[in-house]
């Protein structure tokens, strides 16, 4: 709301420029923005589509190089005369040189001398205790390594990259494939296999492969990065890294024939320019914009607030007072049509100020005369008094109590206006309305009155008994007939409640009644106003009850707080 008051009280200028900042200025800026946004998606789409297919050429370049070399690996894992050698340790040494130095190391040389990737080959044997030649030693010697234990649970190449060397590992099974009979490690030369990777890369982009503990294998066009650092980066899909205090776009590819993962690293620099030069020129087009609509707003804005503002100073005029000054113009728009209009009204109202001022004198007047016409309860309360004094010069008691009964009534019924009484006021207020009753019905009926003294120390909304009493004398007992009818009243203390209690011996009701009586208006002042006015004030958790019985009588339960109502002259 108070938005609204603000652009409610602000000028007719104001309000146009502020108009024209949202419906011109804000879409232009929200365009531009959008057109901007959209740019720099397209962008950074084509960078990471650029960069994950690099990274997948990469990884799938990596992983022929490797392959290759499985190929070398598996010519030596499954070659027969080896196969042969290492199921069978026990056969006769001889024999078993004679087949290393024909058959099997001149593989060896040949591919570590002319193939040039290899640089040492070994085969660890699990069923020798020596070593044999110059490739065959005992597995026991490498049993405490990493990759041992990891080499014999697989069936395919692993590849390693420890303390700055590179090899790969594969088991050899004996000649049934049943059993694993060697280990075969070879290691390579790290510079023939990554060196065309090797300074190589583009400005702002670089590469890491990882092992499958997350140890840097090759990085290259990289921020050095601690173990956490590295330990952090995904191993799948694309994620964003800040290393070396630059942020990264990170593609992650799985390298095949491995468990390697190349990172693919693209600087935020490699798009933040492109971004930088698409703000530019977005920036430039909405400032021509902005600069042109503002031209042609001036000119309408002009137009428009020049009638306006004659017009204003017109009326302002008129509010001073001086309702003589004649307002036309020779414009045709619609603001000259609204200056001839009121021009027009001014006279009208010169008209009518005479009219309107004589009907408001005759108003207040007969509203006077109403107010006047109004009872003085000061008045009828001396007027009783009086009556009371002469009833006692003639010794006519039962005049004197009725008229003191019905003082007492209308004095704690009118209450002072007030809608809060003390519950000793309203109890006096019942009682002596049931005296009158009892006056007009000839004592026909019994009361009895029980009230706990506690309950009178607290306050309750003012005529709550009485309409009760009386629903409860006319449509209880005054239809009641057979014997003698019977009213009573109770008022206790429940707990932290006060309840009363309405009783009679009447005719009673049906269940549909009840409901009726307290969903449904009635003539007069309702049970329905009383449940109403009490929930209103304490809520839905109290209010009033009704039991009753045909042919035997009612019993109506009306239950409220403990309540001090607190004045304003006591606060």
């Amino acid at each position: 709301m108070s938005l609204l008051k603000f652009i409610r009280n602000i000028r007719l200028r104001q309000k146009l420029l502020l108009s024209y900042v949202i419906v011109i200025f804000l879409p232009t800026i929200v365009l531009g923005l959008y057109a901007y946004q959209s740019s720099k998606a397209s962008l950074k789409s084509q960078v990471q589509q650029s960069a994950d297919n690099e990274a997948r050429k990469l990884a799938l370049e990596i992983s022929y190089r490797l392959l290759r070399q499985d190929v070398s690996m598996k010519s030596i894992v499954f070659h027969p005369a080896l196969l042969d050698l290492m199921s069978n340790p026990d056969q006769d040494l001889y024999a078993q040189f004679k087949t290393l130095n024909d058959k099997i190391e001149p593989i060896f040389f040949n591919l570590m001398y002319m193939v040039g990737d290899m640089t040492e080959i070994m085969l660890y044997s699990e069923n020798r205790q020596s070593e044999l030649g110059n490739f065959i030693t005992p597995s026991s010697a490498v049993k405490d390594k990493d990759w041992y234990e990891a080499t014999k649970s697989s069936e395919s190449t692993k590849w390693w990259f420890e303390d700055g060397e590179l090899f790969a590992t594969r088991v050899i099974r004996d000649i049934d494939l049943q059993i694993v009979s060697a280990e075969l490690y070879v290691r390579f030369d790290y510079n023939k296999i990554f060196g065309d990777f090797i300074g190589k890369m583009n400005e702002g982009r670089g590469i890491i492969i990882t092992d499958q503990k997350n140890q840097p294998v090759l990085t290259e066009h990289a921020p050095q990065m601690d173990d956490v650092q590295l330990q952090s980066l995904s191993r799948s899909g694309t994620s964003k890294a800040s290393l070396g205090g630059e942020s990264y776009l990170v593609i992650n590819k799985d390298i095949p024939q491995t468990d390697w993962v190349l990172h693919y690293l693209v600087s935020d620099d490699q798009y933040n320019t492109g971004i930088r030069n698409i703000l530019s020129a977005t920036g430039i087009i909405v400032l021509i914009c902005m600069v042109f609509l503002s031209i042609i707003i001036f000119l309408f804005s002009e137009t428009l607030l020049r009638g306006i503002e004659k017009l204003n100073t017109k009326m302002k005029m008129v509010e001073d007072g001086d309702l003589t000054v004649v307002v036309s113009t020779n414009s045709k728009d619609e603001i000259g049509q609204l200056t001839d209009r009121f021009g027009s009204m001014l006279k009208q109202i010169n008209q009518l100020i005479s009219e309107v001022y004589q009907t408001k004198v005759t108003q207040k007047s007969a509203e006077l005369k109403a107010l006047q016409a109004q009872i003085n309860p000061h008045f009828l309360y001396n007027s009783l008094s009086l009556i009371n004094s002469k009833a006692l010069r003639i010794d006519a008691q039962e005049i004197s109590d009725l008229v003191n009964n019905l003082s007492s009534y209308y004095r704690t019924t009118l209450n002072k206006g007030k809608q809060i009484i003390a519950i000793q006021d309203e109890w006096t207020n019942v009682q002596a309305y049931i005296h009158i009753q009892l006056a007009m019905h000839n004592s026909r009926f019994d009361v009895e009155f029980d009230a706990d003294d506690k309950v009178f120390q607290f306050e309750m909304i003012h005529l709550i008994l009485q309409p009760i009493v009386e629903n409860a004398i006319m449509h209880g007992i005054d239809l009641k007939r057979e014997g003698r009818g019977k009213l009573i009243l109770r008022a206790s203390l429940d707990g932290e409640d006060i309840v009363f209690v309405v009783e009679d011996n009447g005719v009673g009701m049906e269940p549909y009644m009840i409901a009726r009586i307290l969903e449904h208006e009635s003539s007069g002042y309702g049970i329905k106003n009383v449940q109403e006015r009490l929930q209103l004030l304490f809520g839905s958790q109290y209010g009033i009850n009704i039991h009753s019985q045909p042919g035997i009588g009612t019993s109506v339960i009306v239950r409220i707080p403990q309540y001090r109502h607190i004045r304003e002259e006591d606060s």
